[in-house]
């Protein structure tokens, strides 16, 4: 073994734990120089420090530890620093949207009291709507990242078989728990005939049933008002969850447009114990 140190050393001199190593060794990132056949022990050579030090100097940035493995498979310095730089990006981009919430909390922290403006609620009834959908799982953070490529797949599935969308497309979260780890996400659009099935859309049907519904103009980050606003009315209004929540893109993002203009049904679907089977619309507050 001269030469050779084990994985505590090599932990301790590395700044790595133990932990971390046999999990960069299972990945493929940082393989040990030997593996002993009849006790499985790790050993490392002094020449592994470059690598090990250059990992745990993208770990510090938050590079994600696939992004990390093709850094290190790059056969150019051009290929990792366009890997650093699209990571760079990512977190800048992340760091302005923390530094817009922070300034909004400040703002609900200066006035404890305030509440937001609630947001109209209607009801109205949906027949059942031919679909076509694909589903994603995505964590929610990186759920932006996730709609756009995934709608571009079912326009392009639906263009190839000359399918016009009969209305706004539109996201049904299939998952309860928005703080799992991924979330089962279907992107729909409302089709006046089933597709065909391929390997990248699939036919279904958005069940008939009485949404209640609201509409949030502009941007995401503050679509929590629609939300709370839908939650308040059910509450009021003796209404029961009856599937999952839908959003309705009203507007299409197109380059250019302005937050501003964009529009988004959130609609969930109820149950009401004493009415009608199929209600005219009806707006409340």
């Amino acid at each position: 073994m001269t030469g050779l140190m084990s994985i505590g050393v090599f932990a301790r001199a590395t700044r790595l734990s133990v932990r971390v190593l046999r999990n960069y060794d299972r990945l493929g990132l940082l393989v040990p120089a030997r593996v002993d056949p009849d006790t499985g022990y790790r050993w490392y050579g002094v020449d592994q420090f470059p690598r090990a030090g250059l990992i745990r100097r993208l770990r510090e940035l938050e590079v994600p530890l696939p992004e990390i493995a093709e850094i290190l498979v790059a056969d150019t310095p051009e290929r990792a620093r366009a890997a650093i730089e699209r990571h760079r990006e990512r977190v800048a981009a992340r760091a302005a949207r923390l530094e817009r919430i922070a300034g909004e909390l400040g703002a609900v922290l200066a006035e404890p009291e305030r509440v937001p403006g609630w947001l109209q609620v209607y009801e109205r009834w949906r027949d059942a709507q031919p679909i076509a959908y694909a589903r994603v799982r995505t964590p929610l953070s990186r759920l932006a990242e996730a709609l756009g490529p995934g709608y571009a797949r079912l326009f392009a599935g639906l263009a190839e078989q000359g399918i016009a969308p009969a209305g706004p497309a539109g996201t049904r979260y299939l998952s309860d728990d928005l703080d799992a780890a991924e979330l089962d996400v279907e992107l729909f659009v409302p089709v006046v005939r089933p597709p065909r099935p391929t390997a990248t859309i699939a036919a279904g049907q958005l069940p008939g049933c009485l949404l209640a519904a609201t509409v949030h103009q502009g941007g995401y980050d503050d679509v929590e008002t629609a939300y709370r606003s839908l939650g308040r009315w059910i509450a009021e209004h003796d209404r029961a969850l009856a599937g999952p929540v839908e959003e309705h893109y009203l507007t299409s993002p197109a380059p250019g447009m302005p937050t501003a203009a964009l529009r988004t049904e959130i609609a969930w679907p109820v149950r009401s114990p004493a009415g009608p089977a199929r209600p005219t619309d009806r707006k409340t507050r």
